[in-house]
């Protein structure tokens, strides 16, 4: 067994940080101290939001739990197991975190990084122990090495799970699921607060306030999410490869670059540079603090846009590279004529800047390093973990010829789209896919060199105009762009004096002014598998009801298509699962 040593968190030495912000990992001493893991009270009253892992590497891995508040105590250390079986007798690490490094100040949060001290490609389980306290029992996985060639990889991808606008059965199945890892792409946690029609949903923050304002506020919004029994056992079965969007922080945020500030329209902080970076700060700081991802942070950078470095590419051996970006942090300004980057009706067919290579989604470096991830990997897949719609998007409403469009998507950022899209295809890069979230919506559609034919409704004449096919994998929980079938409120996302748009009406109209659409679903929640094999990608969208909050509730399979590796062919296969139920007296 090894001693827990010095570790880095992507790539940065704990000691470059506040030591008061990141929650430091020591050497044990040289005499192993007797830790009895069977013993003590239960585990929820010092472990109240369990255990969870993500930052894979092929060595390690990072480790992340939460001690009471209350009954944390300040002279003992945080011991921590790893072992190949579920029941410790074959234990490959052991270690602890030092007594003086679980702080207030980082909320009693404990992060463990095992980068170099684990064994490539491997399910591992671990579990903590304070004060006489062991912590429930988690599941993590290695990846492969580099130069590995796996049979398979499989991975749950989830994204916008609204606690106060349904329940999280779907988590449930996920736990249950044969998936290496969770990938999430955004929008974790929500920032409103308020009353909820769910029973239990309803949440109140520290401050009084209607959507988060402090550090405090944000805090309470992670613990309140990872208090769902479901989202808390599927992260103990499965390692987490998060990003974000932009409900961790503040709805349609953005950076103005002019005034080098953070922007939004959805705040009443919004007039107030200050405060509002203040709010970014804190924001940044909780995602940090609850996430165990392998990131860069750094609380005391001169600027927001230094403070977080949150891409990264993780790599699946030759089998798949998965490039997870950040399209909040840096992104700039929306364009002219759509000042909150909403959905709207009566805007031009194409952004105002979209000429404008000064405009940006990524910013110039991670764009840079994200081209250059895909063009020199030798990898057989390539995945893409983005945050919102690549795939232009337009309806027309028929009664007045007007467009809708969603700037706040890549439509808003088409000179950068098209140049990145333009570099995949000049490199000759193959077996290039993009899992999208934000839109409470699923959908699958080509990606295209442009969108100048597809404006124009022309049918896509051959492969030669596509780069690769985005997969848009629907909301977890949050409220979907049509009539709920699970009973929910009826809604739009359109403006008010719009007629109501049905799911049925939503895909007549968006495949008939999108050929590149092959398919969308305005009206399910739930999550998608994505599997990868050297032979091809298959990927399976379940519906589930999330309007129950108990396990074994409604779930069926919406779509599943088949990718044949060499090519940006789609193939729908057939459901070998529970099929979905045709009406609401079916569930």
């Amino acid at each position: 067994m090894k001693s827990l040593g010095a570790a880095a968190i992507g790539g940065m030495s704990l000691a470059a940080l506040d030591p008061d912000i990141v929650t430091g990992i020591v050497p044990q001493s040289g005499e192993s101290e007797a830790v009895d893991w069977k013993g003590g009270e239960k585990s929820e009253r010092m472990f109240p939001l369990s255990v969870a892992s993500g930052g894979p590497t092929p060595s390690g891995i990072i480790l992340w739990t939460k001690l009471s508040s209350e009954r944390c105590q300040s002279s003992e250390p945080v011991h921590v197991q790893v072992a190949t079986d579920e029941a410790f007798t074959d234990p490959v690490y052991e270690g602890k975190v030092a007594a003086e490094r679980v702080k207030a100040d980082n909320n009693y949060v404990v992060k463990v990084d095992l980068d170099g001290e684990l064994p490539a490609d491997s399910h591992l389980f671990y579990r903590f122990h304070h004060a006489g306290v062991t912590s429930p029992t988690g599941r993590a996985r290695t990846l492969p090495k580099p130069d590995a060639s796996p049979e398979s990889v499989r991975l749950a991808v989830v994204t916008c799970q609204s606690y106060q606008s349904g329940y999280y059965p779907a988590y449930n199945y996920i736990a249950d699921e044969d998936v290496d890892y969770i990938v999430h792409l955004g929008d974790q946690i929500y920032e409103y607060a308020g009353d909820s029609p769910f029973e239990g949903r309803s949440i109140e923050l520290p401050s009084g306030h209607d959507l988060a304002w402090t550090l405090e506020d944000f805090r309470h919004l992670w613990e309140t999410y990872r208090e769902d029994a479901f989202f808390r056992r599927a992260l103990e079965r499965h390692p987490l490869i998060p990003t974000w969007d932009d409900h961790e922080i503040v709805n349609n945020r953005y950076w103005d670059y002019e005034n080098e500030r953070p922007w939004t329209e959805d705040h009443p902080l919004k007039d107030d540079p200050e405060a509002l970076t203040r709010l970014f700060a804190d924001g940044i700081k909780a995602w940090w603090e609850y996430n165990p991802a392998r990131v860069e942070y750094d609380p005391s950078a001169d600027s927001l846009l230094d403070s977080l470095r949150l891409w990264r590419s993780v790599r699946f051996g030759d089998l798949l590279e998965l490039p997870v970006t950040d399209e909040r942090l840096f992104r700039s300004l929306p364009p002219a004529g759509d000042a909150a980057g909403r959905r709207q009706r009566g805007v031009p067919p194409h952004a105002p800047e979209r000429d404008n290579g000064d405009r940006t989604m990524l910013g110039f470096e991670q764009r840079e390093w994200l081209l250059d991830t895909l063009k020199e990997t030798d990898a057989t897949w390539k995945a893409w973990a983005n945050e919102v719609a690549i795939s232009e998007f337009v309806m027309s409403f028929t009664d007045d010829g007007q467009f809708w469009r969603n700037y706040d998507s890549w439509d808003g950022y088409e000179h950068e789209r098209e140049e990145i899209m333009g570099q995949l295809e000049h490199f000759g890069v193959e077996n290039f896919l993009a899992f999208t979230g934000d839109w409470h919506t699923s959908f699958v559609s080509y990606l295209m060199l442009d969108y100048e034919d597809a404006f124009q409704r022309t049918p896509i004449p051959s492969e030669e105009d596509v780069v690769g096919i985005e997969f848009m994998t629907p909301g977890l929980s949050s409220n979907g762009w049509a009539s709920d079938f699970w009973g929910k409120e009826n809604r739009t996302d359109v403006e008010s004096e719009s007629p109501e748009l049905t799911n049925e009406t939503w895909q007549e109209v968006v495949l008939e002014e999108n050929p590149h659409f092959e398919f969308i679903d305005v009206k399910y929640n739930g999550y998608s598998v994505a599997e990868f094999t050297p032979e091809e990608f298959t990927w399976t969208t379940y519906a589930v009801d999330d309007t129950v909050d108990e396990p074994g509730v409604a779930r069926g399979v919406l779509r599943k298509y088949r990718v044949p590796e060499g090519t940006v062919e789609l193939e729908e296969l057939e459901a070998d699962d529970s099929p979905l139920p045709e009406n609401e007296a079916d569930i």
